[in-house]
């Protein structure tokens, strides 16, 4: 039970079902702060994503970047209250590079994803992926100019 302790930051009463409980609802608490800190008018980021896809295929891309923009704020706001090792998700910063770069608005792209750099990264190929991603992105910049 050390770990837990240790995890909920405070010291729990020794019967092990108060225990176990005190610290289910601790972290039900805490996953629903989270969850609550990614979320817009109550719909979680991660409920907006057929929305974009969507779009994307209709092409209507400035209500996309609308909305993955709202999205990109709502992962770094639940990043933010993750704390230390909760990254932002990379989906919607790819997303809005690829629109920003298929109307060649290569600026942008370059803004979005060096936002992206910016941030705490959650495990995966994704980080990999945008650096790469910038590097071509800087260069169209360079050649536009």
């Amino acid at each position: 039970m050390g770990w837990l302790r240790k995890l909920l930051g405070k010291e729990l009463v020794s019967d092990k079902t108060n225990c176990v409980r005190v610290a289910v609802d601790d972290i039900n608490s805490r996953m629903s702060q989270i969850k609550k800190a990614g979320s817009v008018d109550g719909v979680h980021y991660t409920d907006s994503v057929e929305k974009i896809k969507e779009l994307k295929r209709l092409g209507r891309h400035d209500e996309a970047i609308e909305l993955l923009l709202q999205t990109v704020n709502s992962t770094e706001k639940e990043s933010k209250a993750g704390g230390k090792g909760w990254g932002v998700a990379p989906w919607y910063y790819e997303q809005l590079a690829i629109i920003y770069r298929k109307e060649k608005r290569y600026a942008e792209e370059v803004s979005i994803l060096e936002r992206y750099e910016a941030q705490p990264k959650a495990p995966g190929v994704g980080p990999v992926k945008l650096a790469e991603r910038l590097i071509r992105a800087r260069l169209l910049v360079s050649k536009s100019s």
